[in-house]
């Protein structure tokens, strides 16, 4: 299972390339994964129908034991071959339909990348993981609507599908943690019912979850963006919009109602909004003329008949439900895609402009002829089967049923009439009024709907293939009891039957008095005094207006202010925190001895901070600031971590170096004027108080005993577990290298960031030199062999590091302040002339050796980064070394390539 979604995100990473090497082949290269995926799930069939679901683990981060856990069961299973299988048939038809476009790269790695996600949301067994994957199918739903992103009504609705399924989303991530904390498990198949229900959290649980759902699967009132969503291409609505992305919400409620059905609440809530979004898309849809967004509306009223059946609970209700599933997944994927072939060939999808195209478009026309009758309910479609089902589901729950049914049997006529208007009409109706003469399509666009609709035929006539492999085992995922899964298409005359006579009669009804319909259905729709998008529009407005007058209470442009402002909060709430914990900060006993070195140190560093307060023209000031480092060096040699001290002293080297050769280059400031003044007063409180906190915070931690024995185990474990003496680098670069590995990550991310500011606007000096203060024979003579001997110590702290003081980030360092005096003093033509490789390549070069170092580990079934060792005579030689390097490397890298911008600006 791990492959088919490893497989799908490889082929979404690889699809602009694909399509820059074969542009004409593009489709059917990449429909081959999700085609072999599909291929691998039919293989299951007999597995999972012989109820044995199939399990995978693989573990994520073992030191907190959280795995990531997939099952395919009956219910996985089903949405795992509707995915792969209409997704192989859509990435060909998008190839086909978007043909020519300059970003069909682009677009198909989103659709894959949509697909893989919602590929992992049907096999998620993890709560978490599978919100992780819903998460990520609303951010891919919202590049694909975006796609035509020049086009202002493809930005609207895309931030209006990721706002509504994103704050649904919020409510879903709260619902499934108090959901794992009252079932007391975290995965799917552990929950029980009784454990849930009978918890007190079960209300917030219920009530959350439903809003996550009905958000995702547009329901009432959240179904305002699917129609609008329609302003994507055609390919996203064939598959996000009728088969994938708006059945995420539905397959949740599906896979939780054996947790959280039976209860009358969720029964009526899910009936009644399913009732009440299947009536209201169905008259929306009856009045719209462009052919997607009928489609659109119509796919809200199945969403809501689905949601509607989940909410019966009986025995004919379920089966239904996964019926209609499957039914419309076919014939509304098939009648989406051929739509948009519509639209490619008549160059509209307007109904009032087609017409008369069945004799230039007969297998564009078939596929939706066909697609229309299992959208209609006709015999021996599998849509009839789904209707029949669906009907007898409703009138097993009584007086409610029947009241049901007959909302159903209307709403159901609408979509009967949008069916033939969408076939009859458009095909076989008077000559349209097309703007170009349309043909038939490339075999890549038809071909697609039209197995799609053969498929909705051939389940209908020949029934009992997928009443043994599909549905049975699909509805026992779902049910919270037993059922016995039987499929006929006539089971005699059955009141199921007679809602069904009716349903047709008022359809073709309907169809016949179209106009006076539409009519009736605009009217209905005016009745209220707004529409959904005029309500939507004005939240928006109201939330950005809000949101602006909060933004210019904090954002009036004073930096410093800001930083003041947050310094002191951050203070007093420190402060506040330790006097109501009742922390005793200050005991004798954890004083350590007073040292002459620790006391110089302390009387440096608060001489340089009281001088950087005082003291007026920047250099001066980093010179203060620089002096306070300084001291802070010694403060560390005193209390024995000389580790620490070396790499303090060549960051304060560094950062004097690099401010003041930043400051030297701004403009003048004129001095605020002296003496004593309230902002002197407000930044000295405001310095007071956060040392002051920041004190007692320390003292606080310093004098509480530390939990455990962590660290007796790491000086027990440093020499013969990781062969070295030095127990801090040991825990670096051995034990805890996993988070060493993500803080050079920062480092290089931070570096290039800040080298592209420093870079900014500078042009580019054709005699680079030193810094002018640097222009002495004798410094010039002086500097060169003092930056060679720091350049041999780096090396030698970089060897050594492991049993003694050093290690590849304090060697980085030493090696950039030699690397920076000599630039500084012979300018920028020395770096070109030292550096050989660019320092962004040291930087990959160095990260590349850190990561490839963990997997050594692997490689011998171990977890990922632990040490391998070789003994080499009487040196112990290991991939910590190789990860040192690639600290090392990375470090360096970074300085010199702020450096390098740097110089260009300075020098």
């Amino acid at each position: 299972m791990y492959l088919t979604l490893l497989a799908i995100a490889l082929a979404a990473l690889l699809a602009p390339l694909v399509w820059r090497l074969a542009p004409r082949h593009v489709g059917w290269l990449l429909a081959l994964v999700p085609a072999a995926c599909f291929a691998w799930f039919v293989l299951q069939i007999p597995l999972v129908a012989g109820g044995e679901p199939q399990f995978a683990s693989l573990a994520w981060v073992p030191a907190l034991d959280v795995t990531l856990n997939l099952r395919l069961d009956g219910l996985a299973l089903l949405f795992a071959l509707l995915v792969t299988g209409i997704g192989a048939l859509i990435v060909v038809y998008a190839a086909a339909y978007l043909h020519g476009h300059h970003h069909l790269g682009r677009f198909l790695a989103y659709l894959l990348t949509f697909m893989m996600a919602m590929l992992g949301l049907v096999l998620a067994d993890d709560l978490l993981a599978m919100f992780v994957f819903w998460e990520l199918t609303s951010v891919a739903s919202y590049l694909l609507i975006g796609f035509l992103h020049e086009k202002p009504e493809s930005r609207r609705a895309a931030l209006q599908a990721l706002l509504i399924t994103g704050g649904g989303g919020l409510a879903l991530l709260a619902g499934l943690v108090l959901l794992g904390i009252a079932g007391e498990a975290w995965q799917f198949s552990a929950l029980e019912a009784a454990t849930v229900q009978g918890h007190v959290l079960f209300p917030a649980i219920m009530l959350l979850v439903l809003v996550g759902c009905f958000t995702k699967s547009a329901q009432f009132p959240f179904h305002l963006w699917l129609p609008n969503a329609m302003a994507a291409p055609t390919p996203v609505s064939a598959y996000l919009h009728s088969a994938t992305m708006v059945k995420a919400g539905v397959y949740l409620l599906a896979r939780l109602n054996p947790v959280l059905g039976g209860e009358i609440v969720w029964s009526s809530l899910l009936i009644g909004f399913g009732a009440l979004t299947a009536l209201i898309g169905a008259i929306l849809a009856i009045r719209e003329y462009d052919l997607k967004r009928m489609l659109a509306y119509t796919t809200v009223t199945v969403l809501g008949q689905l949601t509607m059946l989940i909410g019966t609970n009986t025995t004919y209700g379920l089966q239904a439900f996964v019926l209609y599933l499957v039914a419309h997944s076919l014939y509304k994927g098939a009648l989406f895609m051929a739509v948009g072939a519509i639209d490619h060939s008549a160059g509209t999808r307007d109904l009032r402009k087609l017409g008369g195209l069945f004799t230039l478009m007969p297998l564009t026309g078939l596929a939706v002829g066909l697609a229309a009758f299992s959208n209609a309910g006709l015999p021996p479609f599998f849509g009839f089967i789904a209707k029949e089902f669906k009907y007898a589901g409703l009138i097993e729950m009584g007086a409610l049923g029947w009241t049901v049914t007959l909302v159903m049997i209307v709403t159901n006529a609408l979509l009967v009439a949008a069916a033939g208007l969408i076939f009859l009409r458009s095909f076989f109706g008077p000559r349209g009024d097309w703007p170009q003469q349309p043909h038939e399509v490339s075999p890549f666009m038809w071909f697609g709907p039209l197995m799609l609709a053969v498929a909705g035929f051939s389940l209908g006539a020949w029934n009992h293939w997928p009443e043994t492999w599909l549905v049975n085992t699909a509805v026992q995922s779902v049910a919270t009891a037993p059922i016995d899964v039987k499929l006929y298409l006539w089971g005699g005359l059955t009141p199921a039957v007679i809602a069904s006579l009716l349903t047709l009669s008022m359809g073709v009804w309907f169809y016949r008095h179209a106009a006076d319909v539409r009519g009736v259905a605009q009217q209905l729709t005016r009745l209220g005094r707004f529409s959904g998008d005029m309500l939507w529009d004005w939240w928006l407005r109201r939330v950005f207006q809000f949101a602006g007058l909060v933004a210019r209470q904090f954002q009036h442009g004073s930096l410093r202010l800001h930083l003041s402002l947050m310094t002191l909060v951050v203070s007093l709430g420190a402060l506040l925190a330790l006097w109501l914990s009742g922390a005793t900060p200050w005991q004798a006993e954890q004083l350590g001895s007073i040292s002459v070195v620790g006391v110089l140190g302390c009387l440096l560093a608060l001489g340089g901070a009281a001088g950087a307060a005082f003291m007026a023209g920047r250099l001066a000031l980093v010179a203060s600031l620089g002096a306070s480092g300084l001291g802070l060096a010694l403060l560390f040699v005193a209390l024995n971590a000389p580790d620490v001290a070396l790499t303090q002293l060549m960051v304060e080297t560094l950062t004097v170096v690099f401010l003041a050769m930043v400051l030297r280059r701004m403009p003048r400031v004129p001095p605020s004027g002296t003496g004593v003044g309230w902002l002197n007063l407000w930044h000295a409180l405001v310095a007071i108080s956060f040392g002051v906190a920041v004190t007692l915070l320390i003292m606080t931690a310093v004098s509480l005993p530390l939990p455990g024995d962590l660290a007796e185990w790491f000086l027990a474990n440093s020499l013969p577990g990781g062969y070295g003496a030095n127990v801090v680098n040991v825990i670096l670069v051995d034990f805890r290298a996993v988070d060493t590995l993500g803080e050079i990550v920062v480092v290089a991310l931070a570096a290039l960031g800040a080298a592209t500011l420093l870079g900014a606007g500078q042009t580019a000096d054709p005699k680079p030199r030193g810094l002018p203060e640097f222009n002495s024979v004798l410094l010039r003579q002086g500097v060169r062999p003092l930056a060679m001997l720091l350049l041999v110590v780096s090396l030698l702290v970089l060897w050594r590091g492991h049993n003694l003081p050093g290690g590849g980030f304090i060697g980085g360092l030493v090696a950039a302040t030699g690397f920076t005096l000599l630039v500084l003093t012979y300018g920028r033509g020395m770096q070109r002339e030292l550096s050989r490789v660019s320092p962004p390549t040291l930087i990959g070069l160095g990260l590349a050796l850190a990561l490839g170092a963990g997997f050594f580990g692997l490689a011998a079934g171990q977890p990922y980064m632990t040490g391998l060792w070789i003994t080499v005579g009487d040196l112990k030689l290991g991939t910590p070394l190789l990860f040192d390097v690639g600290v090392f490397l990375t470090v360096f890298g970074s300085v010199m390539h702020m450096l390098r911008n740097l110089v260009g600006r300075a020098g």
